[in-house]
């Protein structure tokens, strides 16, 4: 999936919040959306939730984990990001 990401811009929102704006190919935009669809939450929660995720596990495999996925009796190693 190409995100083909232009450099993002950054405002600051009222509340604290910084607000950005980022080019999505369809695939990944289609992606985003059907996901945000999936758990019923804005593409913005969506986002903020993939970040947190992302951003767990690299914090995790430096401390040397590894992350497995588990189905019945298969197991599959998530080697790299």
């Amino acid at each position: 999936m190409n995100t083909e990401n232009t450099t993002p811009r950054a405002e600051a929102t009222g509340s604290g919040m910084k607000r950005i704006t980022a080019d999505f190919s369809p695939e990944a935009y289609q992606v985003l959306t059907d996901t945000a669809t999936q758990l019923s939450i804005s593409k913005a929660e969506a986002l903020r939730k993939a970040l947190g995720l992302i951003n767990f596990v690299i914090r995790q495999q430096k401390e040397g984990w590894t992350l497995i996925l588990e189905k019945g009796d298969k197991r599959k190693e998530v080697v790299t990001l």
